[in-house]
């Protein structure tokens, strides 16, 4: 049982407003912290990984309709593709990548809060919408990091791990 009731119109707006304020308030934090918290991450991805992204997911047919939230902050660096190829900005489209897929994973940590004023099976409800909203947004910035490491270590630039070792091909389909 929730701990505050609420008429349905006032419980559906607090719902909205909530995540509205969740949501902009996360991505706003996270567009401060400074940049030396994301650069020493190191990301690998296997090419198992980016089968699974091109052929299981079919990721490219649908990444670009995501929006993208450095236009609503006012940001200047763009996450919906990457847009150019020298090593320079790879590595901050890495580092920013890295920002956002960690803003959508801690965008999702406040969904407990809903149980307070909902009905348990609406604020499960709530936790669907939290994963709807935010994992397609991950699987894209995990997707471009994988393929930003591929053309790192075709380059010899990449810094080798366990699993960037394994990857030499690229498993996309042409």
């Amino acid at each position: 049982m929730p701990i505050w009731e609420w008429s349905i119109f006032v419980t559906v707006s607090v719902n909205i407003m909530m995540w509205l304020l969740i949501h902009l308030s996360i991505s706003y934090f996270f567009s401060r912290l400074p940049d030396r918290w994301f650069e020493g991450l190191q990301y690998t991805a296997s090419k198992r990984e980016l089968i699974f992204y091109d052929r299981i997911l079919h990721i490219k047919r649908w990444k670009n309709h995501l929006p993208d939230g450095a236009a609503f902050l006012g940001q200047d660096f763009r996450k919906s593709h990457i847009q150019q190829n020298d090593t320079d900005y790879l590595r901050k489209y890495q580092l920013e990548a890295w920002r956002g897929e960690w803003c959508h994973y801690v965008s999702i940590w406040p969904v407990p809060l809903f149980f307070l004023w909902n009905l348990p099976v609406v604020a499960w409800v709530m936790m669907g919408y939290a994963i709807a909203a935010n994992a397609p947004c991950i699987l894209s910035l995990r997707y471009n990091r994988a393929r930003i490491v591929r053309i790192l270590q075709r380059r010899g630039e990449a810094l080798l791990t366990k699993n960037t070792s394994e990857m030499t091909e690229d498993p996309s389909p042409q």
